[in-house]
């Protein structure tokens, strides 16, 4: 990413893998790995087999990563890992955010109002805390953003996603 403070803009949540950035001591993730990991998941049926992706970036609290597609640098993905170190099967990994910044945000922007709004019914009882390991007692969901033309019809699947 040529612009390091752009991170900043999806919040806290994320670890800047990109060229240059300072890795942090709370990170505790085998950057290399995440990179292996997306090119062994994603299958000849995926939509994006075959393209260019720079992993720039991975969430702290899922497998998300964040790619830019290096052919065209305009575009970026939120792409959620398996870790089933082998290549998947139909929609996995799911891709939950294709197109330019703006979308990403956007996208970043619909995650933060869920869990904004998970929380506070949480807090008047209207919702069951969240568990020990951070798994929610109902999902919580997000729509999924595809701003990209060729892959408006992205598939949407759960990849076994507690």
């Amino acid at each position: 990413m040529k612009d390091p403070d752009r991170l900043a803009e999806l919040g806290d949540d994320w670890c800047d893998l990109s060229e240059g950035s300072d890795l942090t001591e709370e990170c505790d993730r085998d950057h290399a790995a995440l990179s292996r990991e997306l090119r062994i998941e994603v299958h000849p049926d995926h939509p994006f087999f075959g393209a260019a992706l720079e992993v720039i970036a991975h969430r702290w609290s899922n497998d998300d990563v964040l790619c830019r597609h290096l052919d065209t640098p305009a575009r970026y993905s939120i792409l959620h890992l398996t870790w089933s170190k082998r290549e998947e099967i139909g929609s996995c990994p799911t891709i939950d955010a294709d197109g330019e910044w703006p979308h990403i945000v956007a996208y970043e922007d619909g995650v933060d109002a869920a869990l904004n709004e998970a929380e506070a019914l949480e807090q008047d009882g209207r919702r069951a805390p969240m568990g020990p390991a951070g798994t929610a007692s109902r999902p919580i969901t997000v729509e999924a953003v595809h701003a990209w033309p060729e892959h408006s019809a992205v598939p949407h699947g759960s990849c076994g996603r507690g």
